[in-house]
C-alpha cells in the first residue's frame, strides 16, 4: 500500500517541480511512508511544512501549507512553467577564502574569544540528470535513517536534502532532541578525537542547559556513534514527557541555532559568521519540517542539503571549529559531507 501511494506521491513532485506552486515532500527517518503537499492559498490550515531560516538577518520563515494532496494536484490543471525563483544560485566557495576565513577563527578560539564556532562553505555547479526528482528518488533510497525532503516555494527557492540531525520534535506532549556533532569517516576504527568529543559535548551541554530553563523532565541517553551516510557523528538523544505548549514554545525559540550549527556562545558565533562568509546561508542551518493542525511536530535542522534553480545548484556545507581544529582537515570533512549529495549529481 504504502509503494502504491509513494508512486502517486513521486508522480506529484515531477509535476509539481514544473509547475508554479509551492509544495514539500519529504519522508521521516525509519519510515517508508511519503508525505506530499500543495499549498493552494485557498484554503485555511495550521497542517504544512515549516521552512524556518538560519536567523532572520538571513531569510524570511517561511509555511507551506498542506491545501491539496498528491492525488488532487495530479487531477488538478495546472500551467507548467520552467523556472520558479528570480533569485541567483550563490557562487562557489574557493578553497582559498575558506582556508583564510577557518584560519581567522582558529585564531579566535586560541585566543579565548569564542569556544566554538561553525564554518560553511558553497559548492556550486549544474546537475545534466533527468530531473531534480530522480535525485530525490536516489536519496530516499540510499538513507533511510534521515529526514529527507524536497520542497519549493516563492518566498524560499527550491531546496533538497537528507538531513542527519533532529532539530526538536514534539508529538502529544513528547519532546525529542539530540545533540549531534564532531565528523569522521563512516567505519572509522578506534576512540574518537579529543577535538570532536569537545564539540559535541558543547552542544549536549546546551541543550541541557535549555530543558533545565524550560523545567522540563529529560532522559538522556548514552553517547554513541551515528552513521550519516559516508560520514559518523557523535550523538546524544534527549527525551521529555509531559512537555507543555509553552515549554515547547519555549525550546523552540532559544534552542535555535544551536552550537551545531552556529557555535557558541550563540550570538558570538552568529556576528562572528556574519561578518565572515562572503555567502548567506539563507535557509542552511535553519530547521525544516511537518506541523500538524494540532501543532504537534517534526523539525529537523536543514543540513546536506542544495538550493537548486534549473540546471544550476549551491550545495551548502559546514563543520565545527574548536582551539584543536586544523583547517586543511575542516576542509576535508566539509568535502566528505558534500559527497552526500555530491554522488548523485
Amino acid at each position: 500500500m504504502a509503494n502504491s501511494n509513494n508512486e502517486i506521491v513521486l508522480q506529484a513532485v515531477e509535476k509539481a517541480l514544473l509547475s508554479d506552486v509551492d509544495f514539500y515532500c519529504y519522508r521521516l527517518p525509519n519510515s517508508e511512508i511519503l508525505e506530499f503537499g500543495v499549498d493552494t492559498s485557498e484554503k485555511h490550515t495550521n497542517k504544512g511544512f515549516c521552512v524556518y531560516p538560519f536567523t532572520e538577518d538571513d531569510a524570511e520563515p517561511c509555511f507551506i501549507r498542506n491545501c491539496l494532496d498528491a492525488e488532487c494536484f495530479l487531477n488538478t490543471e495546472i500551467k507548467e512553467i520552467t523556472t520558479h525563483s528570480s533569485r541567483n544560485i550563490q557562487l562557489s566557495t574557493s578553497k582559498e577564502d575558506y582556508l583564510i576565513h577557518a584560519e581567522k577563527f582558529i585564531n579566535e578560539l586560541q585566543a579565548g574569544h569564542i569556544l566554538k564556532v561553525v564554518l560553511s562553505r558553497i559548492i556550486s555547479g549544474q546537475y545534466y540528470g533527468k530531473s531534480w526528482c530522480d535525485v530525490f528518488k536516489s536519496l530516499l533510497s540510499e538513507y533511510s535513517r534521515a529526514f529527507v525532503f524536497i520542497f519549493k516555494s516563492q518566498k524560499t527557492g527550491a531546496w533538497l536534502g537528507a538531513s542527519p540531525e533532529r532539530f526538536l520534535s514534539y508529538n502529544e506532549g513528547v519532546l525529542s532532541t539530540m545533540a549531534l556533532a564532531g565528523t569522521r569517516i563512516a567505519g572509522t576504527q578506534g576512540e574518537w578525537g579529543e577535538k570532536e568529543l569537545e564539540e559535541q559535548k558543547i552542544v549536549a551541554d546546551y541543550i541541557q542547559r535549555y530543558l533545565d530553563l524550560a523545567k522540563i523532565q529529560f532522559k538522556k541517553s548514552d553517547t554513541y556513534t551515528r552513521n550519516a551516510g559516508n560520514v559518523e557523528h557523535i550523538c546524544t538523544d534527549f527525551e521529555g514527557i509531559n512537555v507543555s505548549h509553552k515549554q515547547i514554545n519555549y525550546l523552540r525559540k532559544h534552542l535555535h541555532p544551536t552550537p551545531a550549527i552556529a557555535g557558541t556562545p550563540t550570538n558570538k558565533a552568529v556576528e562572528y559568521i556574519r561578518n565572515t562568509e562572503l555567502h548567506s546561508r539563507r535557509y542552511y542551518g535553519g530547521y525544516i519540517g511537518p506541523m500538524a493542525e494540532n501543532g504537534d511536530f517534526d523539525f529537523f535542522v536543514n543540513l546536506r542539503s542544495l538550493e537548486f534553480k534549473g540546471s544550476d545548484y549551491s550545495l551548502y556545507v559546514g563543520g565545527g571549529l574548536t582551539v584543536d581544529s586544523d583547517k586543511e582537515k575542516e576542509w576535508q570533512e566539509t568535502a566528505e559531507k558534500a559527497r552526500t549529495l555530491q554522488r548523485f549529481l
